[in-house]
Parts: C-alpha cells; sequence; structure tokens
C-alpha cells in the first residue's frame, strides 16, 4: 500500500499530483493508485485513466534502474464540473438537457443551465421552477452518473373554434323520442306531447361566433399559426329574420311551425288535415303539414317543410323538403319482386330525416337519419346519415328483412329472425370518396408548396435594397410579394391542417362507422362494411360489426 503522503493537490486545487520512485515504490498496479483517491479530499476529483495507466507503466518499466532513483510526478485526477449538453428534438418544440454529475464541491445551478440555453438560442417556453425540481435529482447522484430532464417546451398553436349555431326551438322529428312521463313515473310511449309552434320575434337561434385560436411557438421564437375557426352563415330562412338589434340572433317572423331545410332553419304555415284519403285528394303544399289522423293507399302528400302524421301511412307517398315524422307506423306491401328488384308499395323520401315506430314493406329514402324506434322489417333503406333502430332502452328496436343502407353507421338492437330470415346491410360504403380527398388535397398542397418556394427563391434572390429602394414600381413589386408569401403560409398552415384532418378521418373511419349491436344477429344475415362482407352462418350476440384487415370482424368487448 502506498503511502498517503505521496498525494497532494495541485497549488490551484484542481488536480492529484503523486510523487514516486521507481525503485522504491514499484511494482505498481492500478488499484493502488486508486486507493489513494479514495481519500479525502481527492475522492471529489474526477480520475484520469491513462494518466494512471502511464504512471504504473512508467514506475514497473525503470524499477532496477539508475532511471529509477529519480522521482517521478503524475497528474492523477482532476476537477471535473458537470456537463451540460442541450439537445433539440426535429421540430424544436423541446429540449432536453444531458446532466453529468461532476466531481467537486462546484454543483451545475439553474443559472448554469439558463446560461446554456441562452448560449443555444433557446429564450422561449423555459420551465424555470420544473428546472430546478429536476436539478435535486442531480445532487443525489454519484459523479459521473447521468440524468437528461426537459428544459423547455415550446407551444402548439391553439386551433380556432368554429362558429356554432344553437338552436333555441325544437323540432317535430325531435317529438318522436320523447315520450311522456305519467303521473306515477312510468313512460307513456303513445302521448308525445304537443307539436311546439313558434310565435312572432321567438329566438329560433342563437350565433356563438368563431374564433381565431392563439398562436403558438417553437424554441427558437418562430411563431406557429393557429387555424382560425370557421365561420358559419346565420341564414334567414322563410318566416325568419336577424335581428336587427343582434345580428347574431335569429327570430320569426310568424307563427308556424319551426323547419330545418337542408340545413337552414325556417318557419312554415302550417296545413293541418284529419286523414289524407280520396276525399282529400292528393296533397302539395308550400309549408308544413300536419295530418292529425292517417294517410290511405295510393295517396301522394309533397311538402316543402316537414310532413308529421300522427297516424299511419299506409301505401302511400311521402316526399318533404325536411322531415318526415310519422308517430305510429309505416305500413306497405310488396308489389313485385323480380329476382334482386323489390317494389314495394310505400316511398317515403326526406331532405331531412325520417322518423317512425315503425315499418314494414316500405322504401325510405333520407339525405339525414333515420330513426325507428321499434321495427324495421322487409324494407329497403338509404340514408347519408346514421340509421337507428331501438326504443333507445334496447328492449325493441329490430331489422328484419329486406334491405338497408347507411353511410355513416348503424346502431340496432337485433338484425335478422331466428327463422334465417334473409336481411342484407350495408355499412360505411364511402371510404374511397375519402381516400380520393385525401390525395387531392395532397395534390394541392404540393402545388403550393412548390408555388410558395419557388417565390421565396425570387424574395431571396433579389438585388441588394439600396439599389431598388428608390424605385417604387420595383418596391410596389416587392411588396406584393411579400403578401403573396404571407398569403401562401397561412393558406399552407390551413390546408396542412385540413389534410391531417382528412387523413384522420380517413384512418379513424372504419372506427367510426359500424354497426352497434346490442342484443344479436341472427344467421343468413349479409353484412357489408366497406369492402368486407360476409354472410352468418350462426347467431352473434352483443358485439360491434367492423371493418378490419379488409375483412368483416365481430367486435365482442365491452358488449357481454
Amino acid at each position: 500500500m502506498l503511502d498517503s503522503t505521496l498525494i497532494r493537490l495541485s497549488e490551484d486545487d484542481n488536480q492529484a499530483e503523486v510523487r514516486l520512485l521507481p525503485n522504491k515504490h514499484a511494482p505498481l498496479e492500478i488499484t493502488d493508485l486508486l486507493e489513494l483517491l479514495n481519500v479525502e479530499p481527492f475522492n471529489q476529483l474526477s480520475p484520469i485513466l491513462a494518466n494512471l495507466e502511464e504512471a504504473v507503466t512508467q514506475i514497473n518499466k525503470l524499477t532496477g534502474k539508475r532511471a529509477g532513483e529519480e522521482e517521478l510526478i503524475f497528474i492523477l485526477a482532476e476537477r471535473n464540473n458537470c456537463k451540460i449538453d442541450i439537445s433539440l428534438n426535429e421540430d424544436c418544440m423541446r429540449a432536453e438537457m444531458n446532466l453529468t454529475a461532476g466531481w467537486g464541491d462546484n454543483q451545475i445551478s439553474i443559472d448554469d443551465i439558463l446560461a446554456e440555453l441562452t448560449n443555444s438560442n433557446i429564450h422561449l417556453g423555459i420551465d424555470k421552477q420544473k428546472i430546478t425540481e429536476q436539478l435535486t435529482e442531480l445532487s443525489s447522484l454519484s459523479p459521473g452518473e447521468q440524468i437528461k430532464i426537459t428544459v423547455a417546451e415550446g407551444q402548439l398553436p391553439i386551433n380556432g373554434k368554429d362558429a356554432e349555431l344553437k338552436r333555441q326551438v325544437s323540432l317535430a322529428r325531435e317529438r318522436l323520442l320523447q315520450p311522456q312521463i305519467k303521473t306515477d313515473g312510468n313512460v307513456d310511449m303513445r302521448n308525445l306531447g304537443e307539436i311546439n309552434m313558434v310565435k312572432t320575434n321567438d329566438v329560433l337561434i342563437e350565433k356563438i361566433p368563431a374564433d381565431n385560436g392563439s398562436k403558438g411557438f417553437n424554441l427558437l421564437g418562430k411563431e406557429l399559426l393557429p387555424k382560425s375557426g370557421k365561420d358559419t352563415k346565420l341564414q334567414a330562412g322563410p318566416g325568419t329574420r336577424i335581428d336587427p338589434n343582434n345580428p347574431l340572433r335569429l327570430l320569426a317572423t310568424m307563427t308556424g311551425q319551426a323547419v330545418e331545410v337542408q340545413g337552414i332553419l325556417q318557419v312554415d304555415d302550417m296545413l293541418t288535415i284529419k286523414n289524407v284519403d280520396i276525399g282529400t285528394g292528393h296533397i302539395t303544399f308550400k309549408g308544413s303539414i300536419l295530418i292529425t289522423g292517417d294517410v290511405d293507399a295510393e295517396m301522394i302528400v309533397k311538402s316543402s317543410g316537414d310532413i308529421t302524421v300522427m297516424g299511419f301511412v299506409d301505401s302511400a307517398t311521402l316526399e318533404a323538403a325536411g322531415d318526415v315524422i310519422v308517430n305510429k307506423g309505416i305500413l306497405g306491401r310488396q308489389l313485385t319482386n323480380n329476382g334482386d328488384s323489390q317494389q314495394l308499395a310505400t316511398k317515403i323520401k326526406a331532405q331531412g330525416q325520417i322518423r317512425a315506430q315503425f315499418v314494414q314493406y316500405s322504401e325510405l329514402t333520407a339525405v339525414g337519419d333515420i330513426t325507428i324506434t321499434k321495427q324495421l322489417l322487409h324494407s329497403v333503406t338509404h340514408t347519408q346519415g346514421k340509421l337507428t333502430v331501438s326504443d333507445g332502452f334496447n328492449r325493441h328496436g329490430d331489422i328484419i328483412g329486406g334491405t338497408v343502407n347507411a353511410n355513416n353507421g348503424i346502431v340496432v338492437v337485433s338484425i335478422g329472425a331466428m327463422s334465417g330470415t334473409k336481411t342484407e346491410v350495408f355499412c360505411a360504403m364511402q371510404e374511397d370518396e375519402i381516400r380520393v380527398q385525401v390525395q387531392d388535397r395532397s395534390l394541392e398542397l404540393k402545388a403550393l408548396v412548390e408555388e410558395d418556394d419557388s417565390l421565396w427563391i425570387k424574395i431571396n434572390n433579389l438585388p441588394p435594397k439600396d439599389k431598388w429602394k428608390h424605385d417604387h414600381g420595383v418596391v410596389a413589386e416587392i411588396k406584393e410579394m411579400l403578401y403573396e408569401k404571407n398569403r401562401f403560409n397561412q393558406q399552407r398552415v390551413n390546408d396542412e391542417i385540413e389534410l391531417q384532418q382528412l387523413q384522420l378521418e380517413l384512418d379513424q373511419y372504419f372506427h367510426v362507422h359500424n354497426i352497434e349491436v346490442s342484443k344479436c344477429i341472427f344467421d343468413n344475415v349479409t353484412l357489408h362494411v366497406g369492402t368486407a362482407s360476409t354472410v352468418t352462418q350462426r347467431e352473434h350476440g352483443p358485439c360491434r360489426v367492423i371493418h378490419k384487415d379488409k375483412q368483416i370482424d365481430f367486435d365482442y368487448a365491452d358488449h357481454g
């Protein structure tokens, strides 16, 4: 063991020196020198491995020789403060710092970190409190150990909220799903309450304006622009006006029924009639129609608003620019069935929604959603929205026979019947259309980027300002170029966000658009979800029917 008096601190206290005589202290091993460094104050210094190896080699080499009688001095260790290494991620939104615990008392402080961040041109997004909390971990580390801490984070822009039109009145279609509560607390499914009417100057819609969102920034100071919320125009339909004292409110200008036609709210005159039969003849009315009784066979009812039938529709034709609401049932019969061609006596068409308690042997076509509260039997149904066949309590809601097609998904209690009735269901058939939209928007964005880059090259190649600052024509041209550049930047941000949203919609298309079954799918049901299809060979319990890897998949999770 070497004598501890052989080692001492250098004059500046930053190094450990050892003085050795080869003929006296050989043979020597590195462990002998490390033992000298294990005691105070030398254990606060960082060993220099190369010097330790050199000392051992030289001492052992000279032992027994005349040169071995001379004292040799070696620097074995040195004071080594904490090391700071800063790294930015690719989008310059997060700065991480690798800290290596040092030897000696001079540990790193928050001021050291702030100075290093300044040297790296990082001035934004610095969380001093977080850095201080994380620095406490450093004091518990042994010399040479490392920790990585996040020292600064950029701020993503917050996109503006779209304008919102909050309807303040109920529509006739909502009445069917609001049965009245009896005095004993039970629900009376036959009593759906009164038809809601509006009066002159009633507030129909309150508009909440869009906002611009807030800017973000990366750690190098670049502004990240948000996407402004989309405005939605408050439009006055027939029987309404914009409030002259408040442009964010839509008022009724007459007494009547509130109707939504192609997304625009209007107030219609109400034609009220008991029954539509051979005695009344066909009905065509500019406004909404309330039929307190039934619509008989072969009758035609057309409306520029809603059609509300309190009773039954039997083998008739109803066409509405708004909604068709049938409080009881829609009945029909099969006229012909030549192969795949099925002709049905009842035809219901709506530019809005269709709602009824039950439907049989009828053809339903709606731009909006279709909601049936009990049964959909042997019918042909097509909606660009969602099809719901359920009473809301999962007690009733069956699709049996016929063909249904719902672009935006299906919610149903059961599909098919124990007898194996042939039933065909189509859902989520528009994935290719969204894929084309993604491709088109990608090409548009690519063209915009190329145009933007070309303009940027022109700006960068401009001669020095001194040569053109007094030329008004050139100044005007440059101002126009800079204006275009700013416009491109904003358009590029908006297009990139829209492309991301379209891509997200495509990626999640089959996650959102599927068939939700709360009780059972019987056998002999043909299921189509997108390009995938299957015919059930057995009963399936509560499940979600989804498109997965180009095949139909029955997801029973959360449905047991």
